[in-house]
């Protein structure tokens, strides 16, 4: 036993080099699969989630476009932009860009579907105004919103045919205005869907109801109008002082390079920088919270 310890204690002293490249080689190779079984796990999660809120995005939007496309365009970006920002910008630039480039389409998808909200809202009076023309004249429910969707523009033109569309395959009216309520997320929308419950479960003056309600969104449209016009100055502020820093912190990069590598090479340099995120982020809180009024 002895003698076989002191082979081995020989083999290993001969063969240092070799077993040290041995190991590190192994140690390396398992690191490797471990990364890329991770790697391969969170694409399939993101990929999947993207899928899903992309999907549910275009249908809002009313855009039929495969969320496979998408998907491609999205990675293709990545692997085009993402190398560039590396070689000719920086490490942390790449980083910052493929996660900007991974969540662009879903940010997209919901500015355009709150743009396409505004609009339909803005578009409800006109149309709620036309409806009850049709039902004094005579017409139903139904038949006044095939006028509409004859005769307004889309967004609202749109939704409407598709309320149709789902009455016609048997969707009960009542649940396909709620679909609707869903789509638009509106509280305007929703109140016409209640009112469109109650008529049609209680009775009452629906003509005079959409008509009331028209005379209501559009004062509220005219509020609205003003308390924006009134505080648009605070907010573009709160957009320039929010800009300022970054701009600066840009030209500082640019001609005292050293000095403002410290920020994100030494401790105080990182305390630094989070209290000016934090500075940043409360001071546009405060500000959204003044100028964002409630009609």
């Amino acid at each position: 036993m002895e003698l076989t310890w002191v082979g081995l204690q020989q083999f290993a002293d001969e063969h240092a080099r070799l077993l040290i490249f041995l190991l590190s080689t192994f140690a390396f190779a398992g690191l490797g699969y471990v990364a890329i079984v991770v790697a391969r796990i969170s694409f399939a999660l993101y990929r999947r989630q993207f899928y899903s809120q992309v999907d549910q995005g275009l249908r809002d939007v009313f855009m039929l476009i495969d969320p496979g496309q998408v998907f491609a365009v999205t990675i293709g970006l990545g692997i085009l932009i993402c190398p560039l920002l590396f070689f000719f910008v920086s490490p942390f630039s790449a980083v910052v860009g493929g996660m900007l480039i991974m969540f662009a389409p879903r940010y997209v998808l919901l500015e355009m579907k709150k743009n396409r909200s505004d609009k339909f809202v803005k578009q409800m009076p006109d149309a709620l105004a036309a409806m009850s023309t049709a039902l004094k004249s005579g017409l139903n429910l139904v038949k006044s919103l095939q006028q509409v969707v004859r005769n307004q523009p889309e967004p609202l033109a749109q939704e409407f045919a598709q309320v149709l569309v789902e009455y016609r395959i048997g969707t009960d009216l009542n649940d396909s205005f709620g679909d609707l309520a869903k789509r638009i997320d509106r509280p305007e929308v929703v109140l016409m869907n209640s009112a469109i419950r109650i008529n049609r479960s209680v009775g009452g003056n629906l003509a005079a109801t959409f008509e009331n309600l028209a005379d209501s969104l559009r004062e509220t449209s005219k509020v609205e109008g003003k308390i924006k016009a009134m505080t648009a100055m605070g907010s573009s502020q709160g957009k320039l002082a929010l800009a300022v820093p970054i701009v600066v912190a840009l030209v500082f990069f640019q001609q005292e390079r050293a000095a403002m590598e410290m920020l994100f090479h030494t401790k105080l340099g990182w305390i630094w920088l989070g209290m000016m995120v934090f500075s940043a982020f409360l001071g546009m809180t405060f500000i959204k919270k003044i100028v964002n009024v409630d009609v």
